[in-house]
């Protein structure tokens, strides 16, 4: 390895990522995330739309069937010997009519395209829950996974520093080179675990920026978290009856439970035959001259009734019904999961609270500074630093962890509880 070359590399990534953040950085709070996201976010605005022509056809099933006018002229008059002669001796029909829609039809097209307007704000309001949850999470995950790669990057320049500092003595015979190998191993492992780190975080900035429709580089500004609401824990009850309350798919499931209901007794007004009345006028081709009919119009139903229609209807409805009761026990089973999370994640965040403080950062400073000295053996040294790593790293993974489960405690009850 060549140290100079990796002390270099670090200290020019850090450089880059510093920069880049400073420059052509979006720095967003939760709330700037959430109103951008309103605003940008491309599937929420298409969601919106379908909402507009949802009620633009609901505006349509309101209005009645046009009528339909009729004029009739003879091509050839044969008696006056004129082409398309109307006058007084010649002849012209008028017929009138108009559609009378019978059984209800009107009635239940009109309440099934409200309800399907209902239906589409509701799949928006779903479709909003899930992708403000996608975002949160990406930004609490970016948050803590940037915080762990400062400190690797910290780590790796001390310990690149520690690298050469102890070739220049293994050179000069002072100390076995197997002390410097025994070094240059530790970084390498840390460097790898920085690299796998980078890649967690680059999905996360794509993930946000497709979320916020942006290109520029997400910086979350999410700082002092967790605080004290975090370690707060509802009742697993208080929980279920709020996500019962406020979960939009289950309201969809009610919905769609009542358009098919709607659909049903739609299909069997159908099944009525409608009525067409008009008027009628016959100058001359009638039994008598300026002839003036009423007429009625019914189809007959002999062979289609709208069986089939009717019998898929009441097939839909069972089936919407099941998929209620399916969708209700997947809520319960999930606000179930999302509580046991949170009470183990609350668990583990006030375990690693009792056990890491400022304390820490003291003790490995100290080592450091004995290793330096030779006050210390290197394997100590590289047992403290490797431990001391992972419980960084630990640290931030279960705070992180901790904001996640709250997260997810919000997604599942569609409420904000943290």
């Amino acid at each position: 390895m060549n140290n100079r070359k990796c002390t270099l590399t670090v200290l020019l990534s850090i450089f880059l990522l510093n920069a880049y953040s400073q420059q052509d950085s979006l720095r967003v709070s939760l709330n700037d995330a959430d109103k951008l996201f309103m605003q940008k976010n491309l599937l929420f605005a298409a969601g919106r739309l379908n909402v507009d022509a949802q009620k633009a056809l609901e505006i349509q099933t309101k209005l009645y069937p046009n009528p339909q006018f009729d004029i009739g002229i003879n091509v050839y008059d044969n008696d006056n010997k004129k082409p398309f002669y109307a006058g007084s001796n010649g002849e012209k029909t008028f017929d009138f009519q108009q559609l009378v829609l019978l059984g209800g039809k009107r009635k239940n097209q009109i309440r099934l395209s409200a309800e399907n307007s209902k239906q589409s704000q509701l799949e928006l309001l779903n479709l909003l829950r899930n992708l403000k949850t996608e975002l949160h999470r990406n930004l609490f995950s970016l948050h803590f996974d940037l915080r762990t790669l400062d400190k690797f990057n910290v780590q790796l320049v001390q310990l690149d520093t520690i690298i050469n500092a102890y070739e220049v003595q293994a050179k000069k015979g002072n100390i076995p080179y197997k002390e410097v190998v025994r070094l240059k191993s530790v970084y390498i492992k840390l460097n790898n675990d920085k690299t796998d780190l980078l890649q967690q975080i680059q999905q996360e900035q794509k993930d946000l920026q497709v979320i916020l429709h942006t290109t520029q580089f997400i910086s979350p500004q999410v700082e002092n978290i967790p605080d004290k609401r975090y370690e707060q824990l509802p009742t697993l009850d208080s929980l279920q009856s709020l996500a019962s309350l406020s979960r939009e798919d289950l309201k969809l499931s009610s919905v769609n439970e009542t358009i098919a209901d709607l659909n049903f007794k739609y299909q069997k007004s159908v099944a009525i035959p409608d009525a067409t009345v008009g008027a009628a006028y016959d100058q001359l081709g009638g039994a008598f001259r300026h002839q003036f009919l009423l007429t009625l119009g019914v189809p007959l139903p002999l062979w289609n009734r709208n069986q089939g229609n009717i019998k898929f209807a009441q097939t839909q409805r069972k089936l919407s019904a099941v998929n209620t009761q399916i969708q209700q026990t997947v809520v319960q089973s999930e606000v179930t999961e999302a509580w046991s999370n949170m009470n183990r994640s609350i668990q583990e965040y006030q375990k690693i609270n009792q056990v890491y403080n400022a304390e820490f950062g003291d003790v490995y400073a100290g080592m450091q500074a004995n290793f330096l000295k030779r006050n210390i053996s290197i394997v100590e040294f590289v047992d403290f630093f490797q431990s001391y790593n992972e419980t960084v790293a630990e640290v931030y993974r279960i705070r992180k962890q901790l904001m996640l489960s709250a997260e997810n405690i919000n997604f599942t009850v569609a409420s904000p509880v943290y």
